[in-house]
């Protein structure tokens, strides 16, 4: 089967090779942790000596914990060659992190895995690999890879195709117009999350209320709640649950990389709030189809959590700005860089534009400061230092 090159990921692994630390490829089921290993695995090998092992393909499902896997690496690993062992699904070995902290220490061996549940890297483990490993995290496709993959041009049809579908880079191979098998198969992956990575192995017993809370979420992504709020809206439709309960399972559903927890931000003080956060779907189509019997789209939550991925994609900490009782969507560090983004449908009518450049407007430092919209026409707008600009090109150029 083809393989599409997602260059930027195997840039950032080639870039950690060799530095004595495990590698871990981390992301949602399907967002293409898989192929970009293949695609590693096919380029290490005109360099050394590669161990491939899928823990998905039964024939290794003998190797379920720590000392079955390290006991197979010790055979198929040959001296005097430089040792890759590519490990897909880690999380399926017990204890897998004791094999692969022997093994990185090893001389000739390079370790990368991937993994889909966050709990693969929880406080206890990290410890145990003393610091030594490095996380890349993958996500669905960007819009500009969606265009790549799908052979589009940048246009206002290509956009909303995104905006629909998402990015699970295997959905390029069924055709845009076969949309009842496209939602079967996003339909899917939500099914394979949810059972596997949560009902199953969380050990979930009210599965009627995970999945209510899940719709949830979907339907207010991009809305400040806590779990107190939720707890009460889900006694409202008769389904009584704890706050505790509510936010185990919010921790559940982060864990799996499905959902991000984005906290809020006090652009004055400084400091992070604990309480009252939002989240949003790592893929919008996956979103998209929880929320498909809604009568539309919901364009302007779309496009906000379109911006979010874009934000994360490009390597900055997202966070939602709060400054004198208004709020800024996005609040972006990478580093020393800082930027602030407003998102909105349209900046034409008075009201809207007051809003979102009079928010903006109070913060008074330096930092670029953006209102994205869905106006194809915005060109770029200036106001006090902010720039407003369309959709389509913020998605594609800027501080990318």
């Amino acid at each position: 089967m083809e393989r599409i090159n997602r260059a930027d990921y195997l840039h950032q692994v080639y870039s950690l090779l060799g530095k004595g630390e495990a590698i871990v490829l981390t992301g949602h089921r399907r967002a293409g942790k898989s192929c970009i290993l293949e695609l590693l695995a096919a380029e290490l090998a005109a360099d050394g000596h590669v161990i491939y092992i899928d823990m998905e393909d039964p024939a290794n499902a003998d190797l379920a914990t720590f000392r079955e896997l390290s006991d197979h690496i010790k055979t198929s690993v040959k001296a005097g060659q430089r040792n890759y062992v590519l490990v897909d699904e880690v999380q399926e070995v017990t204890e897998f992190e004791k094999a692969l902290r022997y093994w990185v220490k090893q001389d000739g061996v390079d370790v990368v895995v991937t993994g889909s549940n966050a709990a693969m890297l929880s406080s206890d483990i990290a410890s145990s690999f003393a610091g030594r490993y490095h996380r890349v995290h993958v996500s669905s496709l960007n819009y500009s890879e969606f265009l790549r993959f799908y052979g589009l041009e940048d246009s206002d049809s290509a956009f909303s195709q995104y905006l629909r579908w998402g990015g699970m880079p295997f959905l390029y191979r069924i055709p845009l117009e076969d949309e009842r098998t496209r939602m079967e198969y996003l339909g899917s992956i939500y099914d394979t999350i949810f059972v596997k990575d949560i009902v199953r192995r969380k050990s979930v017993r009210n599965v009627s209320l995970l999945d209510n809370l899940v719709r949830f979420v979907a339907d207010n992504s991009g809305k400040v709640f806590s779990a107190n709020s939720i707890a009460k809206y889900l006694k409202g439709n008769n389904l009584a649950v704890s706050a505790n309960t509510v936010a185990e399972y919010m921790d559940s559903l982060c864990d799996t990389y499905m959902i991000d927890r984005v906290k809020r931000y006090d652009i004055k003080g400084k400091s992070v709030f604990e309480q009252q956060d939002k989240y949003y779907f790592e893929d919008l189509g996956l979103r998209n189809y929880l929320c498909r019997d809604k009568r539309s789209l919901d364009i302007e939550k779309v496009l906000e959590g379109a911006v979010y991925l874009k934000l994360r994609r490009s390597g900055y900490e997202v966070y939602v700005g709060q400054l004198n009782g208004k709020e800024i969507d996005f609040v972006a560090r990478r580093g020393d860089e800082l930027m602030y983004v407003q998102v909105a449908l349209q900046v034409t009518g008075a009201d809207t534009y007051q809003r979102e450049f009079g928010n903006l407007k109070l913060i008074k430092d330096n930092y670029p400061k953006y209102v994205v919209t869905m106006d194809p026409n915005v060109g770029l707008i200036y106001d006090s230092g902010i720039v407003a600009c369309a959709a389509r090109q913020f998605l594609l150029d800027v501080e990318s």
